[in-house]
């Protein structure tokens, strides 16, 4: 919050002490030292926003190595996208929601109520929307549409679907992707690989309806943030592997590309994050390294057949999600795709942005 919103955080303190001021706070000299305290504060926070300034050349550099001839990227100083920094939640003009799509079909909505002693709240879950330009861009090429699915973080056990992200809203208005949001079950209540295999059953019905709303089922690209980066590089080493997909063994589900954002990426390496995972996210009674090195993405590298091109976007001062896990899953993935890497890693100088992330690092 700090890093990716240091401008919202000073502008609201300043609202506060205009508001002390007016009531008369600054009459007592400990308010006169809580103001200076909140100067050196503001110091700080700015000196973090000039610093993620510098992602914009991270950007331009990345780009650059996909495409030399690429321009650099518009600044995000220019009054546009200033706007897009100081309000998290700007929406372009032009965009159409379908919200709250079920992907579960009607045996797995009544498993899922069974399971959990008739939580209605479960099969609410097992939803997704879609993200898409009203009118489609006059200059685009036509027919169908690449399609960015994202899948939510909250360390498998909170989270939703329902947040639109700042990349999405850039990704839709000035690339005309589309893009869509997929919720998933929880645990307590339902222990991993439950989350796998609903985000494996929101692909079966992208792959089958998404023409409908002009997206290509035959470009459909998985990214995720913290956990959700963990179930989207899972998805796609485990496409059409009949035991993550019960009762539709037969349907392809596999993608064209994965983007993890500050991604949880490495289950085995930290006692703590292998104790959580299994303990409170697979509902396990002890630590099952067996389970977690089928279940750690860094671990499933090496034994995956066919990777699919890997964009990891990771922070290096993230205290969440450490950039560590990102680096060695740049070297895994590296070792397995020799001498064709097609594995990139962003990292950017201070805690990932999502407000700025640069949708061109997609094309």
């Amino acid at each position: 919050m700090v890093t990716e919103f240091s401008l919202q955080i000073i502008f609201v303190n300043l609202v506060w002490i205009k508001i002390v001021k007016f009531f008369g706070g600054f009459n007592y000299t400990l308010t006169w030292l809580f103001y200076l305290i909140d100067v050196v504060n503001f110091c700080g926070l700015a000196a973090l926003f000039l610093e993620m300034l510098k992602d914009k050349s991270v950007a331009d550099e990345t780009i650059k190595s996909f495409d030399n001839t690429s321009t650099p990227m518009a600044s995000i100083i220019c009054f546009d996208d200033l706007k897009k920094l100081i309000n998290p939640i700007w929406t372009p003009a032009n965009i159409k929601v379908h919200p709250n799509i079920t992907y579960a079909t009607n045996e797995e909505i009544r498993d899922a109520l069974e399971t959990t002693n008739q939580d209605f709240n479960q099969p609410r879950k097992m939803m997704l929307d879609i993200f898409s330009q009203e009118a489609p861009l006059a200059n685009s090429a036509g027919g169908l549409r690449p399609v960015l699915v994202h899948i939510h973080g909250g360390a498998w056990r909170m989270g939703s679907k329902n947040t639109f992200y700042p990349f999405q809203k850039l990704m839709i208005s000035e690339n005309n992707w589309i893009t869509v949001n997929v919720g998933y079950r929880l645990a307590p209540k339902n222990a991993y690989p439950t989350h796998l295999m609903d985000v494996k059953r929101a692909i079966r019905w992208l792959k089958q309806n998404i023409a409908s709303f002009g997206g290509d089922p035959n470009f459909i690209v998985l990214s995720g943030d913290s956990a959700g980066a963990h179930l989207a590089c899972m998805a796609s080493m485990t496409a059409n592997k009949p035991q993550f997909q019960p009762g539709f063994e037969d349907v392809d589900t596999s993608v064209r590309g994965v983007v993890s954002l500050s991604g949880s990426l490495d289950q085995i390496s930290d006692p703590q994050h292998a104790l959580f995972f299994c303990k409170r996210v697979a509902n396990l009674d002890k630590v099952d390294v067996e389970f977690l090195s089928q279940h750690s993405p860094l671990a499933v590298v090496p034994t995956t057949k066919s990777l699919v091109p890997l964009l990891l976007v990771a922070g290096e001062r993230d205290s969440l999600t450490e950039s560590r896990m990102s680096k060695a899953m740049k070297v895994a993935h590296d070792q397995a795709t020799a001498p064709n890497s097609t594995c990139t890693l962003v990292l950017l100088p201070v805690s990932l942005t999502r407000v700025c992330w640069p949708s061109r690092l997609l094309h």
